[in-house]
């Protein structure tokens, strides 16, 4: 490459052996962003041009190669910022949510097909499958989508920060953890109480995750009519409402009843547990030894990720939207009374068309296909 020699591995693969399914070629190049450059530049003059953004992953999808979930999987891939994300977008990729689709869109074909054969056959006077029977399966594939809807998780969520508050009585200790956990002097420590007047927040990194921790203000009765007290109390009890994961901090040697919460706390940890024995606490610290803190951050990663190994699958906004569309026109046709054939045959061939749009496997081919191989028609 003008003028440099370097050794290159040249790999070659026959159609259908390939990512794309397609004959092509992989040129391996040491690491150096320079001979990358220099290397693309002489391909082009040679009369290659550069892919489109996705071009290799939609030619595996026109391929065949792929589904479109596995296609949205790769995409969640390189979109990845956490484990959950990573986990999540391996688990679409590896075909999960098309094994979990196909058994009942597959049902669901089944049912379309019988409606097309008794109407097919209608003048003769033959039915395949009563409307008794077809509002039956209707709503049995509703609950098997409603169940689906129940058991995944949302991409959108597992890319949302959780919100962790610190909540308790001034001088609980809540600005302290804050900057043990965050690993810096994010807050302002004293012993005298009421030092933190505002909501100060840092991004805590946890093992599957990122967090973002929320240090409010002291929770105390406020006497007087001091305006800055009143407001912070008030942003305080906002963001115990908001919080995805509530900590309540007290002493280990306050023996007073909790602070008036209106909610109850996910985690209630006894603090400066190295000056007095914590007692009736869910967990016990000291972010000034250490004790106790690497439990807490592992109590945090399960509250705020879930439990270690409760792997779920992920729908990201289209699964859910195409599943909604397919529940609506089955939800309709399971209300209804009578109707006409044609007309059940429409709202599952839509809800049909609407969860085979999920992976991109449903065509006229396939639905000709199980009516003329589920049984024998004109012999």
């Amino acid at each position: 490459v003008d003028g440099l020699q370097f050794v290159a591995l040249l790999l070659l693969f026959e159609k259908g052996r390939s990512y794309t399914g397609e004959e092509s070629a992989e040129l391996h190049i040491p690491g150096n962003p320079l001979l990358a450059r220099m290397t693309l530049e002489e391909l082009y003059v040679a009369g290659a041009k550069p892919a489109e953004p996705g071009e290799f992953t939609a030619r595996a999808f026109f391929n065949g190669r792929l589904d479109l979930t596995g296609a949205e999987a790769v995409a969640a891939t390189i979109a990845a910022s956490n484990q959950r994300e990573l986990d999540a977008a391996r688990r679409l990729g590896a075909g999960e949510l098309a094994d979990r689709v196909r058994p009942i869109m597959d049902h669901l074909t089944e049912t379309l097909a019988l409606v097309e054969a008794g109407i097919d056959f209608s003048e003769e006077d033959i039915s395949f499958i009563s409307q008794d029977e077809v509002r039956r399966n209707a709503r049995d594939t509703v609950a098997s989508l409603r169940q689906l809807l129940a058991d995944t998780a949302r991409f959108e969520r597992l890319a949302h920060e959780p919100l962790v508050v610190l909540c308790g009585r001034p001088n609980a200790g809540k600005s302290t953890l804050l900057n043990t956990l965050a690993g810096r002097q994010r807050a302002i420590v004293s012993p005298v109480a009421g030092t933190t007047r505002d909501l100060l927040t840092a991004e805590v990194t946890l093992m599957r995750g990122t967090v973002r921790l929320l240090d409010t203000a002291g929770l105390e009765e406020i006497d007087g009519d001091d305006p800055i007290a009143h407001q912070m109390h008030q942003r305080a009890l906002r963001a115990i409402e908001q919080a995805d994961v509530l900590l309540l901090l007290q002493e280990a040697g306050d023996r007073q009843p909790p602070p008036p919460l209106s909610r109850q706390p996910d985690l209630v940890v006894r603090t400066k547990c190295d000056m007095a024995p914590a007692a009736d606490a869910d967990l016990a610290i000291s972010a000034l030894t250490g004790e106790g803190v690497d439990r807490l951050r592992e109590q945090l990663d399960e509250l705020a990720f879930g439990a270690a190994g409760d792997e779920t699958l992920a729908l990201n906004t289209r699964h859910i939207r195409q599943i909604e569309q397919a529940m609506a026109e089955l939800e309709e046709l399971a209300s209804a009374g009578e109707m006409n054939e044609e007309l059940v045959a429409e709202h599952l061939r839509l809800a049909v068309d609407a969860l085979g749009e999920i992976t991109g496997m449903v065509s006229t081919d396939d639905l000709l296909g199980r009516i003329f191989s589920s049984f024998c028609i004109g012999k």
